[in-house]
């Protein structure tokens, strides 16, 4: 089909934004289709997404970049439609899992594609796949580990934190090395769509979720604290007696306790995907990408809502990827990327400093894994320790405090990898630093800016990693860093090959 062909069936769209209006409509439409899926049975939710994923994968495979990321950013809210509607909590929380599926399919076809001529004819992606895979059988080996010294679930839960990342990164490169991949109009929009979304909710608060069950899908989320007594401790503790779930939802400004004599409490948003931390990562990782692919408005845009959300490392990367931007033209890049290197530096120290004074749980978790690596430098398994796994419910932080480390690493990426894979955390925390190398370097031989965008998320995430599970685990932080990173490089290469444009 000819440029002007395609034109006219697409009703006088350019051919760039017909093929990016193409690729979101598919993504939108397997998202729904597979959580509606699941929602029939997660048997047949399993089966119909790796179906549909294997499918696009092959007929679309441009498009497949876009589709992990709409479905990490907006599966949550099509969950919601079915809160109501399944009552089993373990069916509902496999709902959740849709998008992981979705993923791991992707992960998997274009993995085994990358071993096609065409693919090892792309040379500088070669070194990456053998990199993949050795990075994947180490993640493994401590899978197996994990599942055997501690519990089978929490290991599979720290596999999907770490390994989502990598596949997104995988997925991402192998697709744009081969294949033409534009996101800068399909972002865009996916953004604009989500601060849409997150504006709504700041100002209609709960009238505005209960439209598509968002306030059913929060009280499900919360049914554990209410169970386990977290409303019955806060009314002891502070004599404020949560009434509803809006009372849930409100907090200070930046989490950060004292202010309530100088500003309101707000209403703290958690965008299409229900969780704070994460949407603010979404909105700050984009509105990077986007600044060093010269948009301006977007971005800006999005402040009020990071100052809303109040997520400290997600604003950090906002403000840090702005000096960046600003300051190249004035002192250049070489300068800019070491003035975010100090910045970046300066504020992980700072924090740790302050919270040694206060007792900050997440520096508390820091010095546990540090003490725990020292002790046993191989690594105990994935799970063992850490937010999410089973042994964060006994954690008496009186007493942590009273050390100065908690008994079990967590709150802290940093202290929960050493802790959990030993010197084997060495091949994540290379990948990452591997992928703001190439950046860097590929910068220095072309002078595209959109190549220092991969360097300053890793930078300042990884900063955040420090003191943070979500800068690693949320798939919304360095997993879409490392998505759009993906797609930034190999669009490079693919370039250097004018047959394939």
């Amino acid at each position: 089909m000819t440029d002007q062909t395609y034109t006219q069936v697409r009703h006088g769209l350019s051919p760039a934004a017909a093929e990016a209006t193409l690729h979101l409509c598919v993504a939108v439409v397997t998202v729904i289709a597979s959580v509606s899926a699941f929602a029939i049975s997660t048997t047949f939710g399993v089966a119909a997404t790796f179906a549909m994923t294997l499918l696009v994968a092959i007929a679309l495979p441009a498009g497949v970049p876009l589709l992990v990321a709409t479905a990490f950013l907006f599966q949550n809210t099509v969950v919601a439609w079915y809160a109501p509607l399944i009552p089993d909590n373990d069916a509902f929380d496999a709902l959740r899992g849709s998008n992981f599926v979705l993923l791991m399919t992707a992960f998997g076809a274009f993995l085994a594609a990358a071993f096609q001529a065409r693919m090892r004819a792309v040379e500088p992606l070669r070194p990456w796949i053998v990199g993949g895979v050795l990075l994947c059988g180490v993640v493994v080996v401590y899978l197996g580990l994990g599942m055997v010294a501690g519990e089978p679930r929490d290991a599979i839960v720290y596999f999907r934190n770490i390994i989502t990342p990598v596949a997104c990164f995988y997925v991402a490169i192998i697709a744009s090395s081969v294949y033409r991949v534009d996101l800068r109009r399909s972002i865009v929009w996916l953004t604009a769509a989500a601060m849409a979304y997150g504006y709504c909710e700041l100002i209609f608060t709960m009238d505005f979720l209960s439209l598509f069950h968002g306030d059913a899908y929060i009280e499900r989320s919360i049914r554990n604290q209410i169970e386990t007594g977290v409303w019955e401790e806060t009314l002891r503790e502070t004599g404020f007696v949560l009434r509803g779930l809006e009372d849930v939802m409100m907090t200070n400004v930046f989490n950060l306790a004292g202010l309530e004599s100088v500003f309101p409490k707000i209403f703290r948003i958690g965008g299409p995907n229900f969780h704070p931390i994460a949407f603010a990562y979404a909105l700050s990782v984009t509105s990077s990408w986007m600044l060093f692919n010269r948009r301006w408005l977007l971005p800006l845009t999005a402040l009020p809502l990071l100052l809303a959300i109040g997520s400290k490392g997600a604003m950090v990367l906002m403000l840090l990827a702005l000096l960046a931007r600003i300051s190249m033209p004035l002192i250049g890049a070489r300068l800019a990327m070491l003035l975010t290197c100090c910045a970046a530096t300066l504020w992980i120290a700072a924090s740790i400093v302050i919270g040694m004074q206060s007792g900050d749980y997440h520096v508390l978790g820091l010095f546990a894994g540090l003490r725990e690596f020292i002790n046993n430098p191989i690594g105990v398994g994935l799970g063992i320790g850490g937010n999410l796994s089973s042994t964060a419910l006994n954690i008496n932080w009186d007493l942590a405090q009273a050390e100065g480390a908690a008994g079990t690493p967590m709150e802290s990426t940093v202290g929960v990898l050493l802790y959990q894979m030993g010197v084997g955390s060495i091949v994540i925390f290379g990948f990452v630093a591997a992928i703001a190398w190439t950046s860097w370097r590929t910068y220095r031989q072309t002078g595209d800016l959109a190549l220092l965008f991969p360097m300053v998320a890793a930078i300042v995430i990884s900063a955040n990693a420090v003191l943070q599970e979500e800068a690693y685990f949320s798939p919304l932080a360095l997993g879409l860093s490392l998505l759009l990173a993906g797609v930034t490089l190999g669009s490079h290469w693919n370039r250097l090959d004018p047959a394939r444009w």
